[in-house]
């Protein structure tokens, strides 16, 4: 590796910041890393907040990987938390950054600069936040006041808007506490990213535990009174609440960006090229700040997860390091537990594809998830969304209570190396009844899949 430049500024300390500092350290000892953030933790598992809130994991400290004093000693940087970084000055490699806890501001130089501020929960009306009811669960901080509240308030009725990931998290958190739970949605059901089928699945699954899902309303106000949330009134309804999340999805934090011109795509996102650097030079960016590939439309996408945030991480320290590392991009592998159900996405959904100019096939089964025979066997739904020119797997959907989630990280590498329904339908997948039938799920799914294609073939 080349010798890489001395001072290294982060600003972003949850997941992409940690990972860089900790890879560029790793790989040169001698660089002079600082990293700031604005929080009072880094280096949290955001996707086990809904656990914390739910009580199945019972103390917060549990999902910090590292406190600021623990990160400093093992892995040789500074942190900084409660520091706020409000300016870029790139000609004179400088940033500014607002200490918040003596409110005083300092400027700082680097030698290179990585942003990874990561993203915001989606707030169409920020006086609603100001009611003390009425939460979102993006930071740490968020969760563990969620939490407070449900302890000394005692609400009996949570109202959470929106139907996404995070919502169906929360739907089954709030239920676990036997609380009354509303979901309101703008589509008729939840989880927009999902095929159809799997969609009906989730929505059936929250009824079965009690879940109220309400579908195809508009949020037009949430009335409050006394500093207090009392209600949520749609287009159709006003819906009584004592606790209310906003689960509306996040947006990248990109204002320190945009303000001195790097680009953003689409989604708001930074844009960087394979190396995560931007178009300012010396500034690189990565995690869910920033826009990445789907490789498999060839086309950007926002996906604000933590696992490609330390992926990406890792990639940006070692080039900050010196280093030539890549990120080529996603494939895009989700899973979500809802109540009993393993719910998986891997690749496009059915409408994605179609739109990506993709001639699509689709083929669904249902099979098991390991021998019937052996107790505890449970029904496995698989739905392959295929090219019919190149005959390759571009998508799939897979829920079940059981044996559904892994076997989508198997589609994710197929899709991944590019195979075709042939090849994965030959695959040598393993058989023992405890575990896994004689034909797999994806066995089956794919088999019938070639059977389908072939027939169109010789009609």
């Amino acid at each position: 590796m080349k010798r890489a430049s001395h001072r290294i500024l982060i600003i972003g300390g949850v997941a992409a910041g940690p990972a860089a500092a900790a890879k560029a350290k790793r790989l040169n000892p001698n660089l002079d890393i600082t990293l700031f953030e604005q929080g009072e933790f880094i280096s949290y598992g955001t996707c086990s907040m809904p656990y914390y809130v739910g009580d199945v994991i019972k103390n917060h400290e549990d999902i910090i990987t590292f406190s600021p004093e623990k990160f400093e000693k093992e892995k040789g940087c500074v942190v900084k938390t409660k520091h706020r970084v409000v300016e870029i000055k790139p000609h004179r490699r400088r940033i500014v950054v607002h200490n918040l806890h003596d409110d005083k501001f300092e400027e700082c130089e680097y030698d290179q600069l990585l942003i990874a501020a990561g993203a915001s929960a989606r707030v169409p009306n920020k006086e609603w936040l100001k009611a003390s009811n009425v939460f979102t669960i993006k930071h740490l901080s968020d969760s563990i006041a969620v939490k407070n509240y449900i302890a000394q308030k005692n609400p009996r009725k949570v109202t959470i808007i929106g139907g996404g990931y995070i919502g169906m998290e929360m739907a089954e958190a709030f239920s676990e506490r036997h609380l009354d739970v509303t979901v309101i949605h703008k589509a008729g059901h939840p989880m927009n990213t999902l095929e159809s089928e799997t969609q009906a699945i989730v929505l059936d699954e929250i009824k079965r535990h009690g879940v109220q899902f309400i579908g195809s309303s508009e949020i037009q106000t949430i009335a409050i009174e006394g500093g207090a949330a009392k209600s949520v009134k749609t287009q159709h309804q006003s819906i009584e609440a004592d606790l209310i999340v906003l689960a509306l999805g996040f947006e990248p934090n990109t204002e320190l960006a945009k303000n001195i011109k790097i680009r953003c795509g689409r989604f708001g996102g930074i844009l960087t090229d394979q190396f995560l650097r931007t178009n300012i030079e010396h500034i690189y960016a990565a995690g869910a700040c920033t826009e990445i590939k789907n490789i498999v439309s060839n086309k950007p996408i926002y996906l604000p997860l933590g696992n490609i945030a330390n992926k990406m991480g890792w990639i940006a320290g070692e080039n900050i390091a010196g280093g030539h590392a890549e990120f080529r991009g996603v494939v895009r592998t989700t899973a979500v537990k809802v109540f009993d159900l393993e719910v998986a996405s891997v690749g496009l959904s059915s409408v994605e594809a179609e739109a990506s100019g993709f001639k699509v096939v689709i083929e669904s089964i249902r099979a098991y998830s390991h021998s019937r025979a052996y107790p505890g066997s449970k029904p496995v739904f698989v739905k392959l969304i295929i090219d019919g020119l190149s005959k390759r797997l571009i998508g799939a959907n897979l829920v079940g209570e059981k044996g559904a989630a892994l076997r989508a990280d198997v589609l994710s590498v197929a899709i991944q190396n590019k195979m075709t329904i042939r090849q994965i339908a030959e695959m040598d997948l393993m058989y023992t009844p405890p575990l896994a039938p004689v034909w797999d799920p994806i066995l089956v799914a794919a088999n019938q899949a070639a059977k389908k294609l072939d027939k169109k073939i010789l009609n």
